[in-house]
């Protein structure tokens, strides 16, 4: 477990170089990052929620597996014990939000002070992060050019998605199994939830998945570790 929280701190350490390798500065919203390496970033949001957290950290580490969190602040403080457990798995934790406000209520101004106050939070609740989470999801994965500048001035990074396994809608495992099959790459960002409602149908797509991917010849990776495939 050290050696898999070691590896993650070493990805999140390169993350800026990798972002600058991409050429992202100007254009700070990560969807894909190509790469000739057969690694995907699996990620959750809206979490931690019991018991699919730590369901879907349990079959991670079945895998040998890694994953990136963009988790809710306001459902940190109902289950900080699973995002302490998310870090000592050597999971990358990303920021969504203390609230999950949507941009086109409130504006980017306040979507990004709302981002930051939960990246301090986030610092109290796990001293064993290793420096304060930088990537950002959007709720809803709304998006505009002022929150493009507003997230860049607070030196976020924005983390879309180009595999969305609409596993929200509980579609049925078969179907969130099969848009993952379907559309995966490597170098894909893949949306999954962790919380936010029932996610019985999430942790039993990926009971399926994770041993698919394996034969597949992919590793999943965190985001970071997606970066760091790109960038040599």
């Amino acid at each position: 477990m050290r050696h898999r929280t070691l590896l993650a701190a070493a990805a999140a350490g390169i993350l800026a170089v990798g972002l600058a390798v991409l050429g992202r500065s100007s254009q700070p919203a990560l969807s894909r990052v190509p790469t000739g390496s057969r690694v995907v970033a699996l990620t959750f949001d809206d979490g931690p929620q019991a018991p699919y957290t730590g369901q879907i950290l349990g079959l991670l580490r079945r895998y040998h597996d890694l994953a990136t969190f963009f988790v809710v602040g306001r459902e940190v403080a109902k289950y900080p014990t699973l995002l302490r457990q998310e870090v000592r798995d050597g999971m990358e934790i990303g920021l969504h939000g203390m609230t999950h406000l949507n941009l086109s209520a409130v504006g980017a101004r306040r979507i990004v002070r709302d981002a930051l106050a939960e990246q301090k939070y986030l610092a109290t609740v796990a001293p064993a992060l290793q420096r304060p989470p930088t990537l950002y999801r959007t709720p809803y994965g709304l998006r505009t050019p002022r929150l493009d500048r507003e997230l860049q001035a607070a030196h976020l990074t924005l983390v879309l998605w180009d595999v969305d396994t609409r596993d929200w809608a509980r579609p049925g495992v078969s179907a969130i199994v099969r848009q993952v099959e379907r559309l995966v790459k490597p170098g894909s960002i893949v949306l999954f939830h962790d919380g936010g409602g029932n996610r019985s149908e999430t942790v039993a797509a990926l009971a399926i998945l994770l041993p698919w991917l394996k034969r597949q010849g992919y590793q999943a990776v965190t985001v970071a570790g997606l970066i760091q495939s790109a960038s040599g």
